[in-house]
């Protein structure tokens, strides 16, 4: 997974593949690092994601509440239909900002 900050404060992940339930594992624990390192504000771009296990979407769903009640966000970039119909299926898709790319994810952050 690649990540790099694209401004200050908002940090860029990047997985691609299948996120597995052991993929997805080691992404709710760096997203865990981040909040220990006050960082808070967070895109994670899933356009090179292939399948999301639905048992890691819930998980995904629940740190991102976790991050808005320390006043953040984790924000959903490039959900292909496939990936977006596992979220639905879960009901989780509501619980995410999506946008279409990383510029319009950081912007929305800025406002």
């Amino acid at each position: 997974m690649q990540a790099s900050p694209a401004l200050e404060t908002v940090t860029v992940l990047r997985p691609a593949g299948e996120l597995s339930l052991t993929e997805a594992d080691s992404l709710l624990r760096v997203l865990t690092d981040l909040l220990l390192e006050n960082r808070k504000q967070v895109v994670v771009n899933l356009k090179r994601v292939t399948h999301v296990s639905l048992g890691a979407i819930p998980k995904l769903a629940e740190k991102n509440r976790r991050f808005r009640s320390l006043g953040g966000e984790i924000k959903l970039v490039g959900v292909a239909p496939y990936v977006a119909n596992l979220f639905n299926l879960v009901g989780a898709l509501s619980y995410f900002d999506v946008t279409s790319d990383e510029e319009e994810a950081v912007a929305r952050f800025e406002r």
